[in-house]
């Protein structure tokens, strides 16, 4: 019990007004556009493969992935372990929301980002800043950066024509998603600060991707938005952090 006690401390230490006014009002905002637009005849609830009732799940399930996901990619970028235990339940979402509207590629890709929650937490725990109860941000080496970016390429060709058999959605911008989130993935458990660069991109893809399927995953359109500001103002803080760490190693 004390351990705990010390965790949630720790976890909300370090805490700027603007990071709290940031995350109360885009969670706001993405709640109350979603479903004031879902009963719009624009934005209305339909789908061509889909059950009424199939569409309203996605739609309430969009709303809660986006609220849980916000929080999520705040706390992740604040450095702070918590982000785990938010990223698990938004996971297990996306693979819900993902394999009903049929982008195979982002659902496995959830499903990996399911296991990758477990082995962050256990990697960021060992490597926590005892003074801000925020994991140490460094860089990675170039020759790794070039190599990163060959297996991304690489993947999205091969996995675009995969899933276009499969009959997805958007095969090359889904696989192109999927290969990135894995990498950039990998980068988070390792904390380097260029996994923000690449969740700028992710983020840009994302929101074309599911703004095309407004009817089910509006939610998620504006939770990516919302990611795409973040990932910026994360990827500023980080490299800040990581550039000073540099100089110390």
């Amino acid at each position: 019990m004390q351990n705990f006690r010390t965790l949630v401390k720790e976890e909300l230490s370090g805490w700027k007004p603007f990071d709290i006014i940031w995350l109360v009002t885009v969670c706001a905002v993405i709640t109350t556009v979603t479903l004031l637009t879902s009963n719009t005849e624009a934005f209305g609830l339909s789908h061509p493969t889909l059950s009424a009732g199939a569409v309203k799940a996605c739609v309430v399930c969009s709303i809660v992935a986006a609220i849980i996901g916000v929080i999520n990619v705040v706390l992740g970028g604040k450095g702070k372990l918590s982000n785990y235990f938010f990223g698990v339940i938004s996971a297990c979402l996306m693979i819900y929301i993902n394999l009903t509207v049929k982008n195979y590629g982002i659902m496995l890709v959830s499903i990996y980002n399911l296991v990758m929650q477990f082995v962050g937490f256990h990697a960021w725990s060992k490597n926590m800043n005892s003074e801000t109860h925020e994991v140490k941000k460094i860089h990675m080496k170039s020759t790794k950066r070039l190599v990163y970016l060959g297996i991304i390429a690489g993947a999205t060709v091969a996995l675009g024509f995969i899933m276009r058999q499969v009959g997805d959605t958007h095969p090359f911008i889904d696989a192109f998603i999927t290969s990135s989130q894995i990498i950039a993935m990998i980068m988070m458990v390792r904390m380097y600060s260029e996994q923000w660069w690449l969740w700028i991109v992710i983020n840009i893809a994302s929101i074309y991707l599911f703004l095309t399927s407004r009817e089910v995953t509006l939610a998620l359109a504006l939770m990516y938005m919302v990611y795409f500001v973040n990932s910026i103002i994360m990827c500023i803080r980080w490299e800040k952090e990581a550039i000073a760490n540099d100089r110390k190693a």
